[in-house]
């Protein structure tokens, strides 16, 4: 076996370009920047509590968000000076930052006031004073006097001086501190005791401290500034203010999605910074070599197949803490592999370390969370021993930045691979730790654990043997580090998620941000096929492939990553409305099944009372009186009335027996009935062998001239077609006569118990005097009715009729509809043209007819 000689870092001495500085001192700017991150975060929480607040609570939590903000941008600061290598261009950027950093000293200051139960006056005149200084030191930076252009060099970066506007409030603040602060913290410890949890005081204590701190790097002492660090007491404060709100772990991490979109965030930043690093970072020379091909495909695949899993699963349920567990172990697994593709590639060898530094942070989290899934799925609590991994895992990633991660590196032929230091060390111990009690407890519940369940398992222990295994080529064994084969767990733990149901998979989520992700995949795919000519000039082919595929994949996964987090509330409305209108069903077929028996027998109650009035009277008439118990009477200036009455009834009824002539009389009244009810009109009352109807009531109308015509002629058809079958038959027959007039008539309902819908007027005395002064087998009408009905129907003037009380009436018979108006050769049906007339004067058109030669 070859053997291959270790290869120490060393900083290279003299001038170096702004690129590789940057490079070189990432490990000491990066505290800033999670101080940065942190500060904004509980900026965000303290601002929903100042909008939710009373108005003195929401003054404290005001002054706390914008505390939170200026302590975040002195990480900011901090990271400038360790990364900007320009003199001017570090100063233009303290000038602008130093906007957001002033209020820091004011608003800590009133927060001390506010601890203290407003008792210590001092604090408050104070944090007037400090104000003042911060509007001298604005003034300083508006001018272009902020900060000089002399600084102070060290390793961990460059220290501009203040200017005069800048000292005073730099003096301020720990002055203060020492003098007020802490003698009034101490004087009213028992208040804050009382009325505070603890974490607040201590944090406020350690703020002040660790800004203080600040100060011997900014006087020329070699001293690593404190204030890279105050996200721990800001955290502290936080929790001492938020605790009962929403600083429950749990709480905020699943039932309110933290973790969600703290996966999305950290992903978005590390898929954007992949693909701009590729796309701006490597130049031709990177292919030089030829460990890119094959090596470099394991480890692409890996990442990006860990990453898409992860995005599909948590994407699906954001609140189910199985569901981020697992996300979480795809993307530190992607993490871990990340690191990997830059070795293959002829690129600056510290850019290789700071990249492999970076992810080693969050991979250092890698068995915690993976014991935390396996331990999920099957369904226990998580174990005591599990504290002890969780420290060493802090642990690890504390000192994953530090020169104790990695302290040189092997020139292998498919790679390099760094040379792992006591951190490393530290990470793959914990590793095997938890793999071995992971497995202990596996063989001892495995009698127990679900086919899904055992896949997940198998999947993390594969996974941790194949990262145990990279510990070799790192101590000089020239073995392929396998774990760039990492998408081979990611696949059989995505099979256990989305196959077997271990895991909560929402087929509507999927689909909507499936939909929604695949049309900006479409506008990526067309820009990487016209990108890739370009390309092509500078790469050669497998080159351009390998090139446009690290700037591409990233951001397709960006793509459905922002996809699902803009999509994720529509799923989680919809899921809701349909979990509630899932409830709420359950709950209604619950009680229609407990009510059902006797909601039947009352619907059945209810309808046949309904039947029953509707039998006995028109539907508004009907309503009017259930609900006021009562009928007012209603004029109608404008109602027609039709009468019926047949021709030799007895004399027919004496030669049948009193079941027949009941059956026939009310086969002919029910078809009448049927008649009436299409041609909207109101059946009254029949006596006898009398049958009375009416339009135009309850409900007015333009039409029932017509409407009572166009009923006579059905009626009328009716009957001769029965005439004709009894005759063939040489039965007995009915001949009926049939009135019609037009006029004003009173109608209302008559009767307590037995009542009846009647109309009275002479109008109804008028055609009941048409009736039997008409023919049998026809249809006779008033002078009035004919005006209204004349342009529509074939009409005969057939003479004058004494009226009592009214002199001679004039009479007109209805044979038929008029051919223009009628389909059928008989002139009973209407045609199209008719209907569409009808329909005009119903919606209340004038109709100007011409005059017929």
């Amino acid at each position: 076996m070859d053997s291959y000689s270790l290869i120490y870092f060393v900083k290279p001495e003299g001038a170096i370009s702004d690129w590789e500085y940057f490079w070189y001192q990432i490990p000491y700017g990066a505290p800033g920047i999670l101080t940065f991150v942190v500060g904004l975060f509980l900026s965000y929480f303290a601002f929903q509590k100042y909008r939710n607040s009373k108005e003195d609570d929401g003054f404290f939590h005001l002054n706390l968000t914008i505390s939170f903000i200026s302590f975040g941008c002195v990480g900011l600061v901090l990271t400038t000076r360790a990364w900007i290598q320009d003199v001017h261009t570090l100063v233009m950027w303290n000038d602008l930052l130093y906007f957001l950093v002033a209020p820091l000293a004011p608003t800590a200051f009133y927060l001390a006031y506010h601890m203290t139960g407003k008792q210590s006056k001092l604090l408050l005149y104070y944090s007037y004073v400090c104000w003042f200084a911060s509007f001298v030191l604005y003034l300083g930076v508006i001018l272009g006097k902020g900060f000089e252009t002399t600084v102070f060099e060290f390793p961990f970066g460059k220290y501009p001086r203040g200017s005069a506007f800048v000292r005073p409030w730099g003096i301020l603040a720990p002055l203060g501190y020492f003098l007020l602060i802490l003698p009034s913290f101490i004087k009213h410890y028992q208040y804050i005791r009382k009325h505070y949890h603890l974490t607040l005081f201590h944090g406020v204590n350690l703020l002040f401290l660790l800004t203080t701190l600040n100060a011997p790097s900014i006087l020329g002492f070699k001293v690593y500034p404190g204030g890279f660090f105050l996200f721990i007491p800001m955290l502290l404060v936080a929790y001492g203010v938020f605790r009962s709100d929403f600083f429950d772990v749990n709480e905020l991490l699943f039932q309110k999605n933290g973790m969600f979109y703290f996966l999305f965030a950290l992903l978005s930043f590390v898929l954007i910074f992949i693909s701009f690093g590729v796309s701006f970072g490597l130049s031709p020379n990177a292919y030089e070599s030829a460990k890119w091909y094959p090596w470099g495909i394991p480890p692409v695949l890996s990442v990006f197949g860990a990453v898409f899993l992860s995005i599909i699963v948590a994407g699906a349920n954001p609140s189910a803490r199985i569901n981020q567990l697992c996300a979480f172990a795809l993307i530190l697994t992607g993490f871990y592999v990340i690191q990997s593709v830059p070795l293959k590639l002829n690129i600056s060898y510290v850019v290789q370390l700071r990249i492999s530094q970076m992810t080693f942070v969050a991979f250092a989290f890698a068995p915690s969370i993976m014991v935390r899934l396996v331990f999920e799925a099957i369904g226990q609590k998580s174990p005591v021993w599990l504290k002890g991994i969780d420290i060493l895992c802090l642990s690890a990633a504390i000192l994953a930045p530090s020169p104790y991660l990695f302290v040189g590196y092997y020139d292998y032929p498919w790679s390099r691979v760094h040379h792992g230091g006591p951190a490393e060390l530290l990470v793959g111990t914990n590793g095997a730790i938890a793999l071995l009690l992971v497995l202990f407890t596996f063989l001892r519940n495995k009698g127990y654990i679900n086919f899904a369940s055992k896949w997940i398992i198998g999947s993390f222990l594969l996974s941790a043997l194949l990262l145990l295994a990279a510990l070799l080529p790192s101590h000089g064994i020239p073995i392929y580090p396998i774990a760039d084969f990492q998408f081979i767990p990611a696949i059989l733990l995505g099979y256990a998620v989305l196959r077997h149901g271990a895991l909560s998979l929402e087929g509507r989520t999927i689909q909507l941000s499936q939909r929604l992700a695949n049309l900006g995949l479409i506008t990526m795919a067309i820009a990487a096929i016209l990108y890739f000519p370009l390309i092509r000039e500078q790469y050669g082919v497998g080159e351009s492939a390998f090139h446009l595929t690290m700037i591409v994949l990233p951001l397709v996964l960006f793509n459905y990553l922002v996809v699902y987090i803009m999509s994720r509330p529509l799923a989680e409305e919809l899921d809701i409305s349909y979990f509630l209108l899932d409830l709420e069903k359950q709950k209604a077929d619950e009680e229609r099944e407990k009510a059902l028996i006797a909601q039947d027998k009352a619907e059945e109650a209810r309808e046949e009372s309904e039947k029953l009035l509707l039998n006995i009277l028109p539907y508004k008439v009907a309503q009017e009186l259930k609900s006021k118990g009562s009928v007012n009477p209603v004029r109608f200036d404008n109602a027609t009335v039709l009468f019926t009455d047949f021709k030799g009834f007895t004399k027919v009824a004496e030669g049948m027996d009193e079941q027949s002539l009941i059956e026939e009389l009310d086969a002919c009244f029910t078809q009448f009935d049927e008649i009436i009810l299409r041609n909207n009109l109101e059946k009254l009352k029949t006596i006898g062998d009398s049958y009375m109807c009416a339009g135009g009531l309850p409900v007015e109308n333009r039409t029932n001239a017509i409407d009572a015509c166009l009923a006579a002629l059905e009626i009328q058809s009716f009957m001769n077609q029965l005439k004709e079958i009894k005759t063939a038959l040489n039965l007995p027959f009915w001949e009926l006569r049939l009135g019609i007039h037009t006029g004003p008539v009173v109608a209302g309902v008559v009767g307590r118990f037995k009542f009846a819908y009647d109309i009275w007027g002479d109008t109804v005395n008028t055609a009941s005097r048409m009736e039997s002064g008409g023919e049998t087998g026809k249809i006779n009408v008033s002078k009035e009715t004919y005006e209204l009905v004349k342009y529509f129907f074939e009409t005969e003037y057939r003479g004058k009729i004494h009226g009592k009380n009214k002199g001679d009436l004039d009479m007109y018979f209805v044979h038929r509809l008029r051919p223009r108006y009628s389909q059928d050769p008989d002139g009973k049906a209407p045609n199209q043209y008719f209907r569409e007339v009808y329909a005009r004067i119903s919606r209340g058109a004038n109709i100007r007819w011409k005059k017929e030669s």
